[in-house]
């Protein structure tokens, strides 16, 4: 319990710290539509790097989680030095396409227009290029961490360096600066302090054999026997994600241009916060998970699945509740009127992630117990559904066929979500389902009503006071829902008696 809640504790600091960094320097940056929308298709691009190891890292994690448990220390290092190895050979092959698309941008947006906006496009895209092997090597760290329930250790670092970031935007933005591609430098400088010093803290803490753990970045036959079905599984989820996740943005800049990727960029940016908070809430039963499945105890594997749907049902569900009705005040006061547009299309994307407290930790069951079958079926119904949808609408809706189907793709997602876990858990998941919804139903109505009796009090204009003015009007109906739940909810509420007591 104590592990969990100093991964808590930093997870929240930092994402307390990633709040600054999308709400803060978001502003200073989308001051000109088309650069920010540059911006966003190279961020958009550098996210793909995640998906560079075509499965096999997350492959690698859960069989080292299992090794740490059963305490064999060399078997965890090959499993991680094989992914990484591989992680790192697709991570340059990635970074040569990011230098073929640097030598002209505008085969990656179509409507560059003039010398200066393509050579910031140019000369972003270079800086990515760069950056892929930093990347790798973080995430390899993250995992060593991870796998122990100790990444808070390595999390207080990013939030250092993460600060530093935000307080730089007012060297690189303020008074009538506008130094995008400076800061974008400064920023894979300050990713690259973090890497070094996690890897001294991997010496400190663990003792952690660093020459043994990199000698072992190599291609071995007999791991990649044991993680091949499951990597390849992940491969095809992979696709998938990029698929429904990754491409619309590109789509958007090849149908549209950046002006309108940039109205669109405002609500994937606030559900892309959230897909980064629910990953920090969850994060931590992943290698729990493993842990349990490794040493084969699928009866509190079962138990700790239905406490958290139970217990982070309502911290996802009330934020998305309130953020989605009030997202008319949250715009106007972060960006101001220039992106009423994107008012919304905020308003659906951020109404998908209401499903969050089934499809995030289902997707981690379902790894955890090598369902590949399962797990090849849900990769194929998002994107089906969402790009199906957009071909079909995007004549009619434009850019809210976007916002929509991705909408509709979670809907189908959840439920055959639940559709699996019966299978994988052999219990009646409508009777659970049940069970866990009904202590939420009242504290819901509550949320309601008071976002309902607040809205008018909000602000809608454009600053850094508003907007946080407006989180401390939103945090009202979310710490009302929360005070009801406690008492609706033994598990929630157990649960909470725990961490009092822990602290």
């Amino acid at each position: 319990m104590v592990k969990f809640i100093k991964i808590y504790l930093w997870q929240f600091i930092s994402l307390a710290v990633s709040f600054a960094s999308v709400f803060v320097v978001t502003p200073f940056i989308s001051s000109n539509q088309e650069l920010f929308g540059i911006y966003s298709i190279v961020i958009a691009a550098f996210l793909f790097l995640s998906y560079a190891d075509f499965g096999f890292l997350g492959a690698g994690m859960k069989y080292a989680a299992e090794s740490y448990a059963k305490k064999d220390l060399n078997e965890e290092i090959s499993y991680l030095g094989f992914s990484g190895a591989l992680f790192m050979f697709f991570g340059c092959l990635f970074a040569l396409g990011i230098l073929f698309l640097a030598k002209d941008p505008t085969i990656l947006i179509s409507d560059l227009q003039g010398q200066y906006e393509i050579g910031v496009a140019s000369k972003l895209l270079y800086v990515l290029a760069a950056a892929c092997p930093i990347l790798v090597i973080q995430r390899i760290i993250q995992i060593v961490f991870a796998i122990r329930l100790e990444d808070y250790k390595f999390q207080r670092v990013l939030v250092f360096t993460n600060a530093i970031k935000i307080l730089s935007v007012f060297v690189f933005f303020s008074k009538g600066k506008y130094l995008l591609v400076e800061y974008f430098i400064f920023v894979q400088c300050c990713t690259m302090t973090a890497v070094v010093v996690g890897l001294m803290m991997l010496g400190k803490f663990y003792k952690y054999p660093l020459l043994t753990f990199f000698k072992s970045f190599r291609f071995r036959k007999e791991i990649y026997i044991k993680t091949k079905n499951l990597a390849f599984n992940s491969i095809f989820l992979t696709i998938s994600w990029i698929l429904y996740y990754e491409l619309d943005s590109f789509a958007l800049a090849k149908l549209l241009g950046a002006k309108e990727v940039a109205i669109y960029a405002i609500g994937l940016a606030i559900i892309t916060y959230f897909r980064a908070v629910f990953g920090i809430i969850y994060t931590p039963f992943i290698a729990k998970f493993n842990h349990y499945v490794g040493l084969k105890n699928d009866k509190h594997l079962q138990q700790l699945f239905f406490h958290v749907l139970e217990l982070y049902l309502p911290i996802t569900a009330f934020s998305v509740v309130i953020i989605a009705l009030t997202s008319n005040h949250f715009v106007l006061s972060w960006v101001g009127v220039e992106y009423v547009e994107s008012i919304p299309i905020a308003k659906v994307l951020v109404g998908s992630y209401v499903f969050s407290f089934i499809t995030y930790p289902s997707g981690v069951i379902l790894v955890a117990k090598e369902r590949v079958k399962l797990l090849y079926v849900s990769g194929v119904i998002q994107p089906l559904i969402f790009w199906a949808g957009i071909v079909s609408t995007i004549g009619l809706l434009g850019l809210m066929s976007f916002a929509y189907f991705k909408f509709i793709a979670f809907l189908f997602q959840a439920v055959f979500y639940l559709i699996a876990l019966q299978k994988v858990f052999d219990v009646n998941m409508a009777k659970h389902l049940f069970r866990i919804l009904k202590p939420f139903i009242v504290p819901l109505l509550v949320v309601l009503a008071s976002v309902y009796l607040i809205k008018p009090f909000m602000p809608s204009t454009m600053g850094i006071s508003n907007l946080f003015l407006y989180f401390a009007y939103a945090a009202i109906p979310f710490s009302l829902g929360l005070g009801v739940y406690y008492f609706s909810s033994i598990v929630f509420r157990d649960y909470t008696k725990r961490v009092i007591n822990a602290f």
